[in-house]
């Protein structure tokens, strides 16, 4: 756990960590590796667990003072928390709003851990909010970016920075101390490369996420209730010994002849070699790279654009946006390890992005994007696919959230080999898209005995249009949206119990009208009068029921009239005065309003 505290307490836990290992570990033989280690230390635990903790009153009276915040006594610091308010608030009130997480979620023992024992134990369980602990709810702990807690594309739980740290080490404890019944493995995401018994993971969050004053002081404050104490907390290394890995931190050296993470790292990881570009678009760069290798391991890798710094990144690939179009950019990546040590930069690239809208367009660009919802995870019990809850994947780069959603077969629109999803009074959110957005079009349908509706369709926050749907599958397409840059994408009903299903969602990027295609010459197209009187002008030269755009100089599209007609009279929105340039199917022509 990553804790700012005064330098009083940071002198006060150098001090608390000894050089070889206090007296409560004499029974230990620290020559001793792997399973024989592990099982000494969990005899010790076991036998000096003197004293249950209550699961109601007993664990509220301890998080009293084991959880209290170091900057505010009279506050719990929240588990998974990460913000000043709301459902992430780190630190609250003992008289707020809280509950007791299992980190080791109790469906996932063996049996379930229940609310005794294992299940009300003062070195597992932590307050937390009640919302974001129901989010979470039996979820397995997964990797992830970030200081907030989150669910990740494949399912799983990802704790944030601060917290990683203290959730292996809970989890390492709860192995230890009762064995079968809270295995690792049924609780996180793989790989187990280092012990087939153990998690990758958590090893790698004990390395990265070192032991805080406020786990030091918990510790303490549970082993005077509880008599028994983490011995991961006391010593991070103990999980290096046992089941390999990253060296963690030893903070009792003599006690392993020397060894361990207490000595520096000061080897730098390998340089990250091959980087190569994909998918360029005209505001985004897709890079991949060999990964690189350590004495440790790499924690991460940083891109550099144009000779400083952009972004990090925790895998060997990245995606550059907010790049502008028609633009020459270097780029290249540096690994880094949990010490700190940097590799060389790697060998650099130029990638040239694409132009804007070549040859002139329309304002609403080309295909930009789809989701098919073919990668939504749509099996399994946990949750169950039939079940309305908070669901979250990951297809062609963009982060997808749903809340309230079901998967199942039940639900889809094309048949049983075309996925999709039902949403129930909730949304449906994208990431952060780059390239703009011109339009866009989504089939709905209602899959039960549901009254037909709306979906509200925001872009960036704003609403854009609305998406109806009835028990007819119906693809309806909303033009004219026309957001430049970054776009979020939202579809929103919080109002009916409507159980809608949706599918073969894609978008239109935005792109501005090209200056070179102001004026086409020897066309046919005719506007009178010219310039514009009264916002009104008869247009000639054009086939049946054709669409005109209106585009301000600069390229801004400003208005889009529909099915218009040779030789009839077009009316405009009340413009400010100045050029602008009228544009059907195939011609364009500069119109004066005054």
């Amino acid at each position: 756990m990553k804790l700012k505290f005064t330098f009083l307490s940071f002198a006060l836990a150098l001090f608390a960590q000894a050089q070889k290992a206090p007296a409560y570990y004499s029974s230990i033989n620290f020559t001793k590796t792997k399973n024989e280690l592990k099982n000494d230390v969990a005899k010790l635990i076991s036998d000096t667990h003197k004293q249950n903790v209550s699961y109601s009153a007993g664990l509220a009276n301890l998080f009293k003072t084991s959880d209290a915040d170091p900057q505010n006594p009279s506050n719990l610091l929240l588990m998974y928390g990460s913000q000043s308010s709301g459902t992430h608030q780190r630190s609250r009130s003992y008289s707020g709003s809280w509950n007791r997480e299992h980190v080791y979620a109790k469906s996932k023992g063996t049996p379930n851990l229940g609310t005794s024992g294992p299940g009300s134990d003062g070195h597992h369980l932590r307050p937390a909010d009640v919302t974001l602990n129901s989010t979470r709810g039996n979820l397995l702990f997964d990797d992830g970016i970030g200081v907030m807690a989150t669910k990740t594309s494949r399912g799983g739980w990802y704790p944030g920075e601060e917290w990683k740290g203290d959730v292996a080490r809970i989890l390492m404890y709860m192995y230890v101390r009762y064995n079968s019944r809270a295995l690792p493995l049924n609780i996180t995401y793989g790989p187990s490369t280092y012990s087939s018994d153990f998690p990758d993971i958590l090893l790698k969050w004990n390395v990265e996420d070192p032991v805080s004053q406020f786990e030091i002081q918990r510790n303490n404050v549970v082993a005077n209730v509880q008599g028994n104490r983490n011995p991961f907390i006391d010593n991070p290394y103990l999980a290096t010994v046992i089941w390999g890995g990253p060296k963690a931190q030893n903070t009792w050296p003599e006690s392993f002849n020397g060894e361990g993470g207490s000595e520096t790292d000061t080897e730098k990881p390998s340089t990250p070699t091959n980087l190569a570009s994909s998918n360029i678009t005209t505001t985004s760069v897709a890079l991949t790279w060999t990964a690189s290798t350590d004495n440790v391991a790499v924690s991460g890798y940083d891109i550099y654009v144009n000779n400083a710094y952009n972004s990090s990144v925790f895998s060997n690939n990245g995606i550059i946006s907010g790049l502008a179009s028609s633009t020459t950019y270097s780029f290249y990546v540096v690994a880094k390890d949990a010490a700190g040590n940097k590799s060389d930069n790697s060998q650099s690239i130029e990638v040239t992005t694409k132009e804007s809208n070549p040859g002139g367009g329309t304002g609403e660009g080309t295909s930009c994007g789809t989701e098919d919802f073919e990668n939504i995870p749509s099996t399994g019990s946990t949750p169950p696919a039939s079940s309305y809850t908070d669901r979250t994947w990951t297809n062609r780069g963009i982060i997808w959230t749903a809340t309230n959603a079901r998967t199942d077969r039940q639900i889809y629109i094309d048949g049983d080999n075309n996925k999709a999803i039902c949403i129930r009074k909730g949304t449906l959110k994208s990431s952060t898209i780059s390239g703009g957005i011109g339009s866009l079009s989504v089939k709905t349908y209602l899959p039960f005995a549901d009254s037909d509706g709306f979906y509200t369709l925001k872009i960036n926050g704003e609403v854009k249009g609305q998406i109806p749907y009835s028990n007819k599958a119906k693809t309806t397409t909303i033009e004219n949206i026309n957001v430049e840059g970054d776009v979020v994408i939202e579809l929103v009903d919080e109002t009916s119990n409507n159980r809608v299903s949706f599918d073969n969602l894609s978008w239109t990027c935005y792109e501005k009208l090209g200056t070179n295609e102001i004026v086409k010459q020897n066309n046919k197209l005719v506007i009178s009068p010219n310039p514009v009187k009264n916002h009104e002008f008869v247009i000639s030269g054009i086939e049946k029921n054709e669409t005109i755009q209106v585009f301000s100089i600069n390229g801004e599209l400003v208005q889009t009239i529909q099915n218009v007609n040779n030789n009839t009279k077009v009316r405009l929105n009340k413009l400010p005065k100045g050029v602008y340039i009228v544009k059907t199917k195939t011609q364009s022509s500069k119109v004066i309003i005054n």
